[in-house]
C-alpha cells in the first residue's frame, strides 16, 4: 500500500513487485484467439497488419522464380498471411525480384505510388539490390533504391523461398517496431556506400540531391507519349522492276540452294559464314526463297564494325558499316534452314522483308533500336526494346555502356 501524493487521503495499490500472475489470466493468454479480448486496439491492428501481408509482385527476372515457389505448397506464404495480387491497389508490399531496367524504372515508380500507405519495398536478390552483374550496364537502374525507399534487403543469386519468408517475417518484426512512430530513417554504411557506389545516390545518401526524387516522381508520371518526337521513318525503298525468274517456282529445294544465291550475287559460300548477298539483289532472294517453300523467319541479326575492323579477311582500310544477317527455313517434318548476310554502309539502308514476312516487322525494328540499321520500306521503323527518348543505339561498336541515362542511373 502507498499514498497518492496528489490526494494523501486516497491509498494506492503497489503491483509492480507482485511475485506472481494470475494463472487463469495466463492461460487465456496462451490460446489462440483469446488474447484479443484482453488486448489493446493498437495490438489489434499491427498483429492484423503484420499477419496479412499482401505481396505486390515486381518478378522480372531468374529472381522471380523463386518468389513463386515460395507462394507453392513447400513454403507457403499463404500460411502466414501472405498472398500475391495483381493490383497495386490492395497490396502493401512490393516485392522487387529481378532486374530493373531504365525503361522499367518509372513503371515500377507509378505502380508504387499507386499503392495505398502504409506500404514497404523488399528488394530481392543482388539485382534488385545493387543491378550485380550489370550495375555498369546503360539500360540497367543500379539498385531500386536509387528511386524506391527500401525497407528489407534479400541477398542471393537468386535468393532461395526460405530466404524471402525470412525477409518476410523481418518486415513484420520492423512492422511491428514502427508502429505508434515515424517510419525508422535509413542509416548509411559509409563504407558500403562507397564500395558499391551507383551513379545516381541512392535514397538516405546523405550526397543525393533533394530534386532527385522530384525528377524521378515527375518522368514516372508523365504521359506515356510525352516523349519527344520519335524518329521518322526512312523513305520507302524504290519498288524493284525485276521479278524472281520462273525457274525458282516449284518444289522446296535442297541442294540447289547454292546455285540460288549464286544467281543473286553471292560470290562464295562460306563453311563458318553467311554468304554475302548485294543489297539490291537481298528482296529478290527472299522473294525467291519464300515461293521454294522457306516460308519461316528465323532471324534478323545486325552488327556494326568501324573503319578497318570488319570480320575476318576484311580489307584494309574498310569502311564503317554495317552487316545484317537473315534466316529462312521450312516448317514441317524434314525442314531446311538457309541464311545470307547483307553489307550496307554505315549512313545506307537495307530493304525491309516486312511485306514478305510478317516476323520481320518487329525484328528488323529491334536491330534500328539496338543496332541503328535503318530498313527503307518498313511501315513503322521506331524503337521497341529502348525509351522514345533515348539517345543512340547501345549495341553499336563505339556506344559506352556505361552511358549515364538520368534520372535514372
Amino acid at each position: 500500500m502507498g499514498v497518492d501524493d496528489n490526494n494523501p487521503r486516497l491509498p494506492v495499490l503497489n503491483e509492480s513487485d507482485r511475485p506472481y500472475e494470475h494463472p487463469l489470466y495466463g492461460r487465456l493468454l496462451t490460446l489462440p484467439g483469446l488474447s484479443v479480448g484482453v488486448t489493446a486496439i493498437d495490438t489489434l491492428l499491427t498483429w492484423g497488419m503484420t499477419n496479412s501481408q499482401w505481396i505486390f509482385p515486381m518478378a522480372t527476372s531468374c529472381c522471380g522464380i523463386e518468389l513463386m515457389a515460395a507462394a507453392a505448397s513447400r513454403v507457403d506464404l499463404d500460411r502466414m498471411g501472405t498472398i500475391l495480387r495483381g493490383t497495386p491497389r490492395q497490396c502493401d508490399v512490393m516485392v522487387v525480384a529481378g532486374t530493373i531496367t531504365v525503361k522499367m524504372a518509372p513503371r515500377v515508380k507509378r505502380l508504387w505510388e499507386q499503392m495505398p500507405e502504409p506500404k514497404w519495398a523488399v528488394a530481392m536478390g543482388s539485382c534488385a539490390i545493387s543491378g550485380d552483374f550489370y550495375r555498369e550496364l546503360y539500360p540497367v537502374v543500379p539498385g531500386i533504391d536509387t528511386f524506391l525507399p527500401v525497407d528489407i534487403y534479400i541477398p542471393g543469386c537468386p535468393p532461395n523461398p526460405e530466404s524471402l519468408m525470412a525477409g518476410m517475417l523481418a518486415l513484420a518484426e520492423k512492422v511491428r517496431a514502427e508502429r505508434g512512430r515515424a517510419r525508422t530513417p535509413q542509416v548509411p554504411h559509409l563504407e558500403l556506400l562507397s564500395a558499391t557506389k551507383p551513379s545516381i545516390p541512392r535514397i538516405g545518401d546523405v550526397e543525393r540531391s533533394p530534386t532527385q526524387t522530384g525528377l524521378q516522381e515527375a518522368d514516372a508520371m508523365k504521359p506515356a507519349d510525352s516523349a519527344v518526337a520519335r524518329p521518322t521513318p526512312p523513305e520507302a525503298s524504290p519498288a524493284l522492276t525485276e521479278a524472281p525468274a520462273a525457274t525458282l517456282s516449284g518444289a522446296i529445294l535442297g541442294p540447289e540452294i547454292e546455285t540460288l544465291l549464286a544467281e543473286h550475287g553471292a560470290t562464295e559460300i562460306p563453311k563458318d559464314a553467311p554468304p554475302l548477298i548485294p543489297a539490291a539483289r537481298h528482296l529478290a532472294l527472299a522473294a525467291a526463297l519464300k515461293a521454294r517453300g522457306y516460308r519461316q523467319l528465323v532471324y534478323v541479326v545486325a552488327s556494326h564494325w568501324l573503319a578497318g575492323k570488319g570480320r575476318a579477311g576484311a580489307v584494309e582500310g574498310e569502311a564503317e558499316h554495317y552487316e545484317v544477317a537473315y534466316g529462312l527455313r521450312t516448317v514441317g517434318r524434314g525442314s531446311k534452314s538457309v541464311w545470307w548476310s547483307v553489307r550496307v554502309p554505315a549512313e545506307g539502308s537495307v530493304p525491309s522483308l516486312a511485306a514478305e514476312f510478317a516476323g520481320a516487322d518487329w525484328q528488323e525494328r529491334e536491330q534500328w533500336d539496338l543496332v541503328g540499321v535503318r530498313f527503307s520500306g518498313h511501315p513503322d521503323m521506331r524503337r521497341l526494346m529502348m525509351p522514345d527518348d533515348w539517345q543512340g543505339h547501345p549495341l553499336r561498336k563505339d556506344y559506352a555502356s556505361d552511358t549515364h541515362t538520368a534520372p535514372w542511373r
